[in-house]
């Protein structure tokens, strides 16, 4: 993401900047749960909106963020991120840490709808 955006957007995984998740309110749940995105103004999107925002600073991705506006579009692509979400370390280009190890008792395979969200 840092490359395609000329290094607008700095990603990193939330277990690596615990200080800083802290400041902005979102415990280890919040960053579990979904991805976030911070804007200029410290305004906080998550989930399918968030991609969007880091999206829209990419210049040819653009254009494909409009229809996050449209309706029933949102709705969409947050079933469509959930799914991703609960099962992105089954999916090509996922790696280990993408993996979440739930203890035993709590293992649970989302089908995206059912998926529990999480706002702030």
């Amino acid at each position: 993401m840092q490359a395609w955006t000329g290094g607008r957007v700095d990603a990193r995984p939330w277990q690596r900047i615990p200080e800083r998740m802290n400041s902005l309110g979102l415990t280890a749940e919040d960053g579990m749960a979904q991805v976030w995105f911070v804007d200029a103004a410290g305004r906080l999107s998550g989930g399918a909106a968030a991609v969007n925002e880091a999206l829209r600073l990419v210049w040819w991705a653009r254009p494909l963020t409009w229809l996050y506006h449209l309706p029933g579009v949102p709705r969409l692509e947050d079933r469509l991120y959930r799914w991703i979400a609960a099962n992105r370390n089954h999916l090509p280009g996922g790696t280990a840490a993408c993996r979440i190890e739930p203890a035993a008792d709590q293992v649970k395979h989302y089908s995206g709808e059912d998926m529990p969200a999480t706002g702030k």
